[in-house]
């Protein structure tokens, strides 16, 4: 939370429901607003948590006024939005992050380190329905965290995309599987849902001679590896 950072200063929060930004305002000792068009000149950066469906339009209204950005995942509903906030970004040199905070899980970090050859991943990311997100579907909404770290530790581009989602609750895609191939063999089978009765956080990688599980709620890593005299090891990682 930026009012828990010694680095920065929380100069107010902004939301269309006046009463709800007073709420927070007051929580956390700073001003309320309820437009974004009066955060110029009263702050450096700005962090856009709100419906994935405005975060264009109140990114390149910052971006364009000079103002660093960091959107909360995804970073837009569509190609063409996410075009719009790089374009504003780069037109007035500032900075545009995405918050995937996924990255800087403990067990993410040290799979990283020892993602060699990866050959099969096999992962589920399940989530008891909310009703938050629900301006996009569940790939948005939950998968692309996994698509996020997939594309950071193979080096291939994707060669096929298989996918198959439903609508439970919602107009969208809300229960979701993909299988990713890329170039050099690699295969990807990815699970999401929105509409579970647990919180599943998991993901399992295959590469030679070792199989490594990852679970980010637990932000652990465990790794079995086989040596040349067929005996198995086992590492946990944290």
């Amino acid at each position: 939370m930026v009012h828990e950072s010694p680095r920065a200063q929380l100069a107010a929060i902004v939301d269309t429901d006046g009463a709800r930004a007073r709420e927070a305002a007051a929580r956390y000792q700073t001003i309320a607003l309820t437009d974004p068009r009066d955060l110029p000149g009263k702050i450096d950066a700005a962090v856009i948590a709100a419906p994935t469906t405005v975060h264009a339009d109140i990114g390149c209204y910052l971006l364009d006024a000079g103002i660093d950005v960091l959107v909360e995942k995804p970073i837009a509903t569509d190609l063409a939005a996410a075009d719009r906030l790089i374009h504003a970004a780069d037109s007035h040199a500032c900075i545009l992050q995405v918050g995937h905070l996924e990255r800087f899980n403990p067990a993410v970090i040290a799979l990283e380190k020892i993602a060699r050859r990866p050959l099969f991943f096999e992962i589920h990311r399940l989530s008891v329905f909310s009703p938050r997100s629900l301006d996009i579907d569940v790939v948005l909404d939950l998968m692309i965290h996994d698509i996020d770290i997939l594309l950071s530790l193979v080096p291939g581009e994707i060669e096929e995309i298989r996918a198959a989602g439903i609508s439970i609750l919602t107009p969208k895609v809300d229960i979701a599987n993909v299988r990713l191939q890329f170039q050099g063999g690699c295969v990807a089978n990815i699970t999401a849902s929105r509409v579970s009765t647990d919180r599943v956080r998991k993901l399992r990688l295959f590469q030679p001679h070792q199989y490594i599980s990852v679970d980010y709620g637990r932000q652990d890593t465990a790794v079995f590896s086989v040596g040349a005299d067929r005996q198995i090891s086992f590492q946990q990682l944290r």
